[in-house]
């Protein structure tokens, strides 16, 4: 009895985590969406209500997740307030939702009378997003509405990056490499369903001396860093060869190309060129999930 009740106690604490570990790897990579896509993508409600659209998303270098940025129109009275939330408070539709649109809308599932007590500010009054103090409030309003996979909000005061981007704003920003050349402008970014930015799109044509080329680059390959005589420039730069460059995957615009630019299978054969660990695998996974076996 004695060995049946430790072998019992084994299982209670070794097993669950196993376990755990078995129903997350089934949940397979994140989905992935393109930012041009989500920005101005309708949100509804669990009962299928339109509430309003994400009219931009906040990102953050190192990983970390991004906020959604959305407008709920006159139908809560909520007139040109917008409100930031973390990205994983929000949901896919249903597969099985009867809903035609379903890839042109997500879910938020709070009911009206919560969305009117949400932070939020003017439209034409950002809050200052550099400051990291600026979601303190968001999180602790959401801190029970994510997704039970998702990762914990890092508190605003244990934060240290203060460089932070509209997606909005990234589009057509430079990207150079360590000796301060250009190799391109940055046209796209691709998101999860976690709100983490997986890679970007970059013009890299002019720098390989050839017509317009648009190449993807994983995030994590990117670095960010404030320059400027006040050190107030946002700047990116990639360590890069132009040979490496020029046989990095094409990224394809266009509706048609759309699936293939946000398989996983792509993504990962993105970040083995450029020799970056796909980030939701192994012990540093952001969303602790891997990609379907072949």
């Amino acid at each position: 009895m004695k060995t049946f009740s430790l072998l019992f106690a084994s299982i209670a604490i070794v097993g669950l985590p196993l376990l755990a570990a078995a129903s997350i790897e089934a949940k397979g990579p994140p989905v992935v969406r393109l930012a041009s896509d989500l920005i101005g993508m309708k949100v509804v409600s669990q009962q299928g209500d339109d509430l309003g659209k994400i009219e931009d998303v906040v990102v953050r270098p190192a990983g970390e997740a991004s906020y959604a940025v959305l407008s709920f129109g006159g139908m809560l009275g909520m007139g040109d307030k917008l409100f930031a939330m973390p990205w994983s408070v929000l949901r896919s539709l249903d597969a099985n939702s009867s809903r035609k649109d379903d890839d042109t809308a997500l879910v938020l599932p709070l009911d009206k009378e919560r969305l009117k007590g949400a932070p939020g500010f003017d439209r034409q009054n950002w809050p200052a997003i550099a400051n990291p103090e600026w979601t303190k409030e968001i999180d602790a309003f959401y801190a029970g509405d994510l997704t039970p996979d998702a990762k914990k909000a890092v508190d605003a005061s244990a934060r240290t990056s203060s460089i932070t981007w509209k997606a909005s704003e990234l589009k057509g920003a430079n990207v150079m490499n360590p000796a301060g050349e250009k190799l391109g402008d940055l046209k796209e970014l691709a998101i999860d369903s976690n709100g983490r930015v997986s890679y970007v799109a970059v013009s890299v044509g002019g720098f390989l001396g050839t017509g317009d080329k648009l190449v993807a680059i994983p995030w994590d390959a990117l670095k960010f860093s404030l320059g400027g005589d006040q050190s107030d420039k946002r700047v990116i730069s990639l360590a890069s060869t132009k040979q490496q460059l020029e046989s990095a995957p094409e990224f394809k615009e266009g509706k048609d190309n759309r699936a293939s630019m946000c398989d996983p299978k792509w993504i990962t054969s993105l970040y083995a060129h450029f020799s970056c660990p796909v980030y939701w695998t192994g012990p540093m996974s952001k969303t602790n999930t891997r990609p379907p076996k072949n």
